[in-house]
């Protein structure tokens, strides 16, 4: 008996039909890949939220507004700038904002100075300062005054970007060995240099400005050094022009720094060039005694000090400073104290000329370069 076999071209049985297809599994990676994709995009975005660096985020607060001003021909651009504004490189925290040492990725040093107003009622105050200093230094040009390359202004942060002084600020070199920032003495060869350059600074902007420019924030810490030790008057923020010498500005609230600041600007808020030679001459008694301009532990500034020093009997070379007294250089030093005196008598008009003071330091280096020779 024979039994037939099934043709090929029979549908398959029931249990057959029923059976699931198998896997597509070239649609499971290609939704595994996205399913991964979007992931690493997300967690992306949470480290950038988590990490933002600061002037990331003061690019968002200041949002696309930043808007650059050059003064001269620049090797960067404003990016460069503001990726440097970071904690690593602040070298200075003042009342009129901070400021950081920048190296462009050129390699150029700058020094920039960040005026931050997110206070309403400061503000003001902040775009007045601003604005004086880029005014005032975009408009002049010597050896003695710090130059001025660009200004960088944000929503709420406004940047001046200078030179850099590779030896920073007078003030350290003076007063830095005590706090531990520095080991050597600064000589008397030095700090008559510094005296002579900032005196021509001042002397250029209340004599060869039109109008005369009044600074109104003299001290050591406003007198930056390079490399070889020539002095550049910095920091304009306070500074006024004025419209003639016999024309004083008011200011209506406190400006300067204590112990620089002309006892007659107490009484009648009136600063003009006479307020300036004040300044400078507790400058001149600091480097000339090596005190600062104001002590915690004493109850008078410098130039009270110094002024009851000679009304007391002392003679002017007792007040020298120690480290520093040669007997090559005592005459120059006692003439730059007495110097001192006079520029902080408590009479304005008894007070010398920044041309006078300019012509005696001059003298006093001449003498000091004779007398070392012979």
């Amino acid at each position: 008996m024979s039994m037939e076999l099934p043709s090929s071209n029979e549908p398959a049985s029931k249990s057959e039909k029923t059976q699931p297809s198998k896997p597509n599994h070239t649609m499971i990676v290609t939704c595994v890949v996205i399913a991964a994709a979007v992931i690493l995009i997300i967690g992306i975005g949470i480290l950038m939220r988590v990490f933002r660096p600061r002037v990331g985020r003061r690019k968002e607060r200041d949002g696309l507004e930043w808007s650059m001003i050059s003064f001269q021909r620049l090797k960067f651009n404003k990016w460069d700038i503001l990726g440097g504004l970071i904690d690593e490189n602040l070298i200075g925290n003042g009342g009129s904002g901070k400021v950081y040492r920048v190296i462009t990725k050129k390699g150029q040093k700058v020094a920039v100075k960040s005026i931050r107003h997110e206070q309403k009622e400061r503000q003001g105050l902040m775009e007045k300062q601003f604005l004086a200093e880029v005014k005032i230094l975009g408009g002049i040009w010597h050896n003695n005054i710090v130059k001025l390359l660009c200004c960088i202004r944000g929503k709420t942060t406004k940047l001046i970007v200078y030179e850099y002084m590779d030896k920073q600020c007078l003030h350290k070199w003076l007063h830095g060995k005590k706090r531990g920032l520095i080991t050597q003495v600064l000589q008397w060869e030095r700090r008559l240099k510094i005296a002579i350059g900032a005196a021509q600074g001042l002397c250029y902007l209340h004599h060869s400005c039109s109008p005369p420019i009044v600074h109104r924030d003299i001290k050591s810490s406003n007198i930056l050094v390079d490399s070889d030790f020539n002095a550049r008057i910095v920091d304009f923020g306070l500074a006024k022009m004025m419209a003639s010498e016999g024309d004083p500005e008011t200011a209506y609230a406190i400006v300067g720094t204590f112990g620089y600041i002309a006892p007659e600007y107490g009484n009648t808020r009136k600063v003009d060039a006479k307020s300036d030679i004040y300044s400078f001459g507790v400058v001149l008694l600091e480097l000339t005694t090596g005190r600062e301009a104001v002590t915690r532990n004493e109850d008078m500034n410098l130039a009270q000090w110094a002024h009851k020093h000679l009304r007391e009997g002392n003679s002017a070379a007792d007040a020298l400073d120690e480290e520093i007294k040669d007997p090559r250089y005592l005459e120059a030093m006692i003439t730059v104290f007495k110097l001192g005196l006079a520029c902080t008598l408590s009479s304005p008009s008894s007070r010398p000329s920044m041309k006078d003071i300019s012509q005696i330091l001059q003298r006093c280096s001449e003498n000091s370069h004779m007398s070392t020779e012979s």
